[in-house]
């Protein structure tokens, strides 16, 4: 384990930051700068905390929800030797015990390229699973609502 742990250092520097830095600084343009840079640190250590797990969340959702929907409907994969490439990569990976934050992001990228191909096939086949494709993107954008990311 990391100490300080990432968030507390970004923590630490938007503290720093604000407790040196803004003071110093005329209002106008440029405090107005560090003052936004300074928000955008403080997200970014508060999702820091939050980003591992929702990473390993999506991936296993994706892998194992593509798996059931490919089982139930096998027309929905038009490339089944790229889709069971992905499929073993991300076995492979949510195999080890603490697969890290870099590889999750790089096959979470190969298996949402999948689920978007699977997602048109869906689409233009009436594929009966297309209940279970709304349903995967809602716990998706559920889980990226944690990140607490969006300025809105």
């Amino acid at each position: 384990m990391l100490r300080p742990s990432p968030s507390d250092l970004l923590e630490g520097v938007a503290d720093a930051l604000a407790d040196t830095v803004v003071g110093e600084l005329e209002r106008g343009a440029v405090r107005n700068q560090v003052l936004a840079a300074i928000g955008i640190v403080r997200r970014c250590a508060a999702a820091t905390e939050v980003h591992g797990p929702v990473l390993y969340e999506d991936v296993l959702d994706i892998t194992e929800s593509l798996e059931a929907m490919a089982a139930a409907d096998p027309a929905i994969v038009q490339d089944q030797a790229a889709f069971d490439a992905v499929q073993a990569q991300s076995h492979e990976v949510m195999g080890r015990a603490y697969p890290s934050v870099t590889e999750l992001s790089a096959l979470l990228l190969e298996l949402r390229g999948t689920l978007g191909a699977v997602a048109v096939e869906i689409e233009h086949g009436g594929s009966a699973q297309s209940e279970a494709l709304v349903a995967l993107f809602a716990r998706i954008l559920e889980r990226e609502g944690r990140l607490g990311l969006s300025p809105w």
